[in-house]
């Protein structure tokens, strides 16, 4: 790695305690170990084709109940009694100058408390830069943060990070294929009937059309449903093929539980979000799918090479989060090869999440696509009469 890396990471990295004015955010790097670790080296960063970063973000967040308090303490303060009245007989008064300077105090001291440290709300993430796969792995989801991640890249090192998500994804899979053609033209299918309510939205003028879901969550993205309809067709192949996936990496095993968030795909029915054990076997959830609703996030499971990870899965994001590595089978003799041994892990699960995706993506746009679907239909037909179904009262 070259030098010039580790001074521009250097020059990009927060101090323990830079000043910060309340609505700020100020990122930079840390060297990942912990807050205010700045020291960047490849013993401490550089992992075989890749860097292991600390992301750090930090703000100042000043519960407005205490400002009000601090507020009303400098007006009490300058309360005035007037010469015709004691303060107790209703004489008390507080002048129109003296509010804006009590005010003035107030926000001195909190400008004062802030430099102090108080109410900073420092956040800090792992950041895996995979130069073999020229892919950037972030353990964050709010959008602004991932924002102020893009821009630190391009700042610190002029690199442009693109996001992915499942229709972004899918296209790579394509174009690894030289088969882009079709991608544009990709939309989303119904596997069942609409929600009774769609005639009610069609009277009131909408152009809503039952051969057609829209998946509003999609409105900017719309290839983005590929992650929704892969959800549907992982559900599928844990309840008719055992959960034993086939892809060109080999078997993976899969199970779909703990998690499940459901929503209309013509947006007209709302959610269901299901915490619970076998969330895909409840007879609710058997009549939200029947009624038009499709998964937008899984508690997922995937095993390979005698391996186990669990995570959530967020469909058309392609977003993990809460994900849990097996943990190793021997004790790692130091925190290099603890690091290490998490990183195979991590690697390890993110190829067999995308061999899952590129064998759904490759089935979803071959020729035998159309059987497949009618096979899905069929199967969210069936959801709730083909097997005993768990209720919950109540």
């Amino acid at each position: 790695m070259d030098g010039a890396v580790f001074d521009s990471l250097r020059e990009h990295a927060l101090g323990e305690l830079e000043p910060i004015k309340p609505g700020e955010t100020h990122v930079g790097w840390t060297a990942g170990r912990h807050l205010f670790d700045r020291s960047f080296d490849y013993e401490r960063v550089g992992f075989g084709s890749g860097m292991l970063l600390g992301f750090r973000a930090d703000s100042v967040s000043v519960p407005p109940e205490i400002k009000r308090a601090y507020i009303a303490m400098a007006e009490d303060a300058r309360v005035q009694t007037s010469k015709d009245g004691g303060k107790d007989g209703g004489g008390a008064y507080l002048p129109r100058a003296a509010k804006q300077e009590a005010r003035e105090d107030a926000l001195r001291r909190i400008e004062e408390e802030i430099a102090q440290g108080r109410y900073r709300r420092p956040k800090h993430a792992p950041v895996w830069w995979d130069f073999s796969k020229s892919t950037l792995y972030g353990a964050i989801s709010a959008d602004t943060q991932v924002q102020a991640l893009r821009r630190l890249m391009v700042d610190s090192l002029g690199i442009t990070v693109a996001l992915r998500s499942a229709g972004t994804l899918a296209l790579d899979i394509l174009a690894s294929k030289g088969l882009t053609d079709g991608y544009d033209d990709l939309r989303a299918e119904p596997l069942s009937n609409p929600p009774p309510e769609i005639e009610l939205a069609r009277e009131d003028g909408s152009h809503a059309s039952p051969d057609r879901p829209q998946l509003p969550w999609t409105a900017t993205e719309p290839q983005d449903f590929m992650g929704n309809l892969f959800l549907f067709w992982l559900w599928w192949q844990c309840d008719t093929q055992e959960g034993i996936v086939s892809t060109n990496e080999g078997e993976i095993a899969i199970v779909l539980d703990k998690v499940l968030d459901l929503e209309c795909a013509w947006g007209l029915t709302g959610r269901t979000s299901l915490r619970c054990d076998a969330p895909t076997r409840r007879a609710e959830t058997a009549r939200a799918v029947q009624l038009g609703k499709w998964p937008r996030k899984v508690g997922l499971t995937i095993g390979q090479f005698d391996r186990v990870w669990e995570c959530t899965l967020q469909g058309d994001r392609f977003e993990v989060s809460g994900l849990k590595l097996p943990k190793p089978e021997d004790k790692p003799q130091s925190l290099r090869a603890a690091v290490e041994e998490r990183l195979d892990s991590f690697a390890t699960f993110d190829a067999a999440l995308m061999s899952l995706y590129r064998a759904f993506v490759d089935e979803r746009c071959s020729r035998a696509w159309s059987s497949r679907r009618a096979e899905l239909r069929t199967w969210v037909s069936e959801l709730g009469a083909t097997r005993k179904m768990i209720s919950v009262a109540v």
